[in-house]
């Protein structure tokens, strides 16, 4: 089941939505979560879009009156789904 996990992964033209992979390989989404972090663990994946800044766009589009630039205090703030893909590293 892992291989198959990081095999969808590698044949994906870009990040896969977990939602989207769950129901491609029929497994739930928290197991398919789990197995996802087993690989992100080894290095082999790596999850999109968890450094947690908010984007530098987001300080503009209110007119530079945020102070608080987090995603629950910010209208132009927007949690994105989390994706993953191959390793940079791996893809040479």
């Amino acid at each position: 089941m892992l291989h198959a996990v990081l095999h969808a992964i590698e044949q994906a033209r870009g990040p896969v939505l977990l939602s989207d992979l769950s129901r491609e390989l029929g497994i739930d989404s928290g197991v398919l979560q789990e197995l996802l972090q087993f690989w992100v663990r080894k290095g082999r994946l790596k999850l999109d879009g968890v450094d947690g800044a908010a984007p530098s766009s987001a300080h503009t589009a209110c007119g530079g009156g945020c102070h608080d630039a987090s995603p629950g205090a910010c209208v132009f703030i927007a949690k994105m789904p989390t994706t993953y893909t191959i390793s940079p590293r791996l893809r040479q």
